[in-house]
């Protein structure tokens, strides 16, 4: 993309199915290549065509016959949790440790925390994110009152919330979900 950027027509849509390697030793269970489908929109703000591509990844697994869950992010909302925090300069530390939640469970995302430098308090901080329950809008009010002085944090709520409004209005034949808010749908 970068090579041809003055060639191209923005916003640029591409989609990509080839077969790709793990540079690292694959985890057991993990093949070292496989076949990835990558679908992209680059050059736009536009929430609409983040709707798309979840429509996109509903229809893939319907017509496989599988049952899935899309689960998404928003990255101004990561900031915001980061900031929230007191530790927005963690940011990466954090969201990576975040993914590992379902795999590795609360105390082990804690103890990675720790090694990361964050404090005891800056983690005692993070764990309501982590342990929110209920629907998304409830989440999403949890987080609200979270971010009230970050204006990122809030900014990424108001554009999950019009995200949100706009799968609702879909025959979304799966579920969707916030990725770092791990029950319910």
């Amino acid at each position: 993309m970068v090579q041809h950027q003055n060639e191209l027509v923005f916003p640029f849509k591409r989609y990509q199915i080839q077969p790709v390697w793990r540079a690292d030793r694959p985890q057991k269970g993990r093949y070292r290549e496989f076949f990835q489908c990558d679908v992209d929109v680059i050059g736009s703000p536009s929430l609409l065509y983040e709707v798309e591509l979840i429509q996109i990844i509903d229809e893939i697994f319907f017509r496989l016959g599988l049952d899935t869950t899309t689960l998404f992010n928003n990255r101004k909302i990561l900031a915001g949790i980061a900031g929230s925090m007191g530790t927005p300069e963690k940011l990466t530390d954090i969201t990576v440790a975040i993914d590992k939640l379902d795999k590795t469970g609360l105390d082990k995302v804690c103890g990675e925390l720790r090694e990361k430098g964050l404090s005891e308090e800056a983690i005692s901080r993070l764990q309501p994110v982590l342990l929110m329950d209920g629907s998304v809008d409830e989440k999403l009010s949890l987080l609200e009152n979270l971010f009230y002085s970050s204006e990122t944090g809030l900014q990424g709520i108001k554009e999950v919330r019009h995200l949100c409004g706009l799968l609702k209005g879909l025959n979304l034949r799966n579920k969707w979900n916030l990725i770092f808010v791990l029950q319910g749908a």
